[in-house]
């Protein structure tokens, strides 16, 4: 018996709940948090970064759109590689999306802990970790009573910042 065929995953999230978790990653981190960051170091040269990074990660949409395509699966990249170039790499690769998804969520709790300042701007640095804990907390325990429960809270804060952003926009347009 092939490994692959021991474990059954049992698919339990929507398109919008996994839209809305990618596009919260997306939207937190990469579009509120890193670009001040960036172009504290970079200066405007910022925006042909994110040109090219947007230009790289085209091949890789599509290549991710036929592999899901050809082989519909639950568990992403790990079992694309897995079923290609073997357990040995399969693993490999599912420790190295973990990292990655680990440090984005970090990113983004600093970015948590940072929104704090606004509210309370002599928080101090101890204040701004004291918040990204409390909500690294709040997400943990969220995920491990119901991930369908932290996947309704993420489509409500996917909304909330795109509702924002439209709401920012138009008001200062006027």
């Amino acid at each position: 018996m092939n490994s692959s065929d021991s474990i059954k995953l049992k698919r339990q999230l929507g398109l919008l709940v996994v839209f809305s978790i990618a596009a919260g990653a997306m939207i937190s981190s990469g579009l509120f948090v890193l670009p001040g960051l960036a172009y504290a170091q970079a200066g405007p040269a910022m925006i042909i970064s994110y040109v090219l990074a947007s230009l790289l990660m085209i091949p890789v949409m599509l290549t991710k759109a036929e592999l899901a395509t050809a082989m519909p699966k639950s568990g992403g990249s790990y079992f694309f590689i897995e079923r290609s170039l073997g357990t040995l790499v399969g693993t490999i690769a599912g420790l190295a999306n973990w990292l990655s998804i680990s440090l984005k969520a970090a990113f983004a709790l600093v970015g948590i802990g940072t929104l704090g300042t606004l509210l309370f701007p002599d928080l101090g640095l101890w204040g701004v970790k004291g918040i990204a804990l409390a909500a690294c907390f709040i997400f943990a325990v969220l995920n491990i009573v119901s991930i369908k429960e932290a996947g309704k809270l993420q489509i409500l804060l996917v909304a909330g910042l795109l509702v924002d952003r439209k709401s920012t926009r138009l008001n200062s347009s006027h």
